[in-house]
């Protein structure tokens, strides 16, 4: 019992570092924008070249994590986070920002990859999975309310500041994961490990990973468009986040209990008409719904896929994996969406959620039921 509860509470201190930097996306973004004087496609593109980082970082270091290496994973990746956020704070040319961008990125997808293979590994992989990201967009939400002034005083450099700080108290508690990392046995990884379900299920996390942050990384400013102030929108924002943790809360609760493909599809679904509300409506009420509403659908999913990839491979391998899918989607998304936006304004955003969802649903669907998709 005392492993799984130091195992559990590391990996939710480590989920909540490592999330906070794509969670806190739309304020750096905006912040960005602000201090260096960039449009939202040259924002977007240093915001795209941090999430990039995750993901490629995920996907190669994931084949390799097995037992004893995840922990020494997870720690190297924490200070690497740590290091670029103070130099990201005392940077004040945009050149150097890019670089500490791209080493923020590549600290929190080797952490990330490191806790979905431990967490994969456990007895209940699908409660703490929704129990350490619950922990990360509560986190969040008080991060949140730490960084808006923040940045009304210091402009990218508050933001970057609340995150170092944050990270540096973090790094310590990771020593409580095991030297063994929740090691599944050999010959159970080998006779589990599904490649073509799993390559499905990347397919369709990345599909849905770019719409989604789409939506996301321009939240502050759809909020900016129809006139909201910043602390409005840091308002909603936060409020986002604590949706969230119900969201994830809920999953860990009852997302295996009511069936994964039950799950999937209403998890899906009930994300799209978010996302729509809040582009289409053009109103302070469906803004905020639609916001808050996105972070509690999309909480609710996210756990649940990572339950599918860790039932693909006890040894976690495709959890790790599935950030590396999520992040390159959506570390492709501020750049791929701020050059949509240039000329199609705002309303593509719900325009590519909409195109996304239909593949996302095969794709989920499909690697979920072992019926339909047979692996030698």
């Amino acid at each position: 019992m005392q492993f799984v509860n130091r195992t559990s509470l590391a990996a939710c201190l480590g989920n909540a570092c490592a999330y906070a930097v794509p969670n806190t996306s739309p304020l750096v973004l905006g912040a960005l924008m602000t201090s260096f004087s960039i449009n939202e496609a040259q924002a977007g593109a240093l915001v795209t070249v941090e999430l990039l980082a995750m993901g490629v970082a995920s996907l190669l270091i994931a084949p390799g994590l097995r037992g004893p290496r995840k922990r020494p994973t997870a720690l190297l990746g924490t200070g690497i986070i740590a290091v670029s956020e103070a130099a990201a704070a005392l940077s004040s040319s945009g050149d150097w920002i890019f670089v500490w961008m791209a080493g923020v990125g590549l600290g929190a997808g080797l952490l990330l990859a490191a806790l979905n293979a431990i967490i994969a590994s456990t007895q209940t992989p699908d409660k703490l999975f929704g129990y350490a990201l619950m922990t990360a967009y509560g986190v969040t939400a008080l991060l949140v309310f730490a960084m808006t002034p923040a940045i009304a005083k210091a402009g990218s450099a508050g933001a970057f500041a609340v995150l170092a700080v944050f990270t540096v108290i973090t790094l310590p508690c990771l020593r409580m994961f095991p030297r063994e990392g929740g090691e599944a046995t050999a010959a159970t990884s080998a006779s589990q490990f599904f490649w073509r379900r799993g390559s499905v299920l990347m397919f369709g996390i990345a599909v849905i990973g770019l719409a989604m942050m789409g939506f996301y990384a321009y939240i502050e400013r759809l909020g900016v468009r129809i006139g909201l102030s910043l602390d409005t929108i840091g308002t909603v924002f936060a409020l986002q986040q604590v949706a969230s943790v119900v969201g994830s809360a809920l999953a860990a609760r009852y997302g295996v209990r009511v069936g994964l493909v039950r799950s999937l599809v209403t998890g899906t679904s009930l994300h799209t008409v978010a996302v729509l509300v809040a582009v289409f409506g053009n109103t302070v009420t469906s803004f905020s719904l639609g916001v808050i509403s996105e972070g509690f659908t999309f909480l609710f999913l996210l756990p649940v896929l990572f339950t599918v990839a860790a039932e693909l491979d006890p040894n976690g391998r495709w959890a790790a994996a599935a950030n590396g899918a999520l992040f390159i989607s959506t570390g492709a998304a501020p750049f791929v969406l701020g050059a949509l936006i240039g000329v199609f304004n705002y309303p593509v955003i719900g325009w590519t959620m909409l195109a996304a969802t239909p593949v996302g649903l095969w794709a989920f669907v499909s690697s979920s039921r072992r019926s339909e998709i047979t692996d030698p």
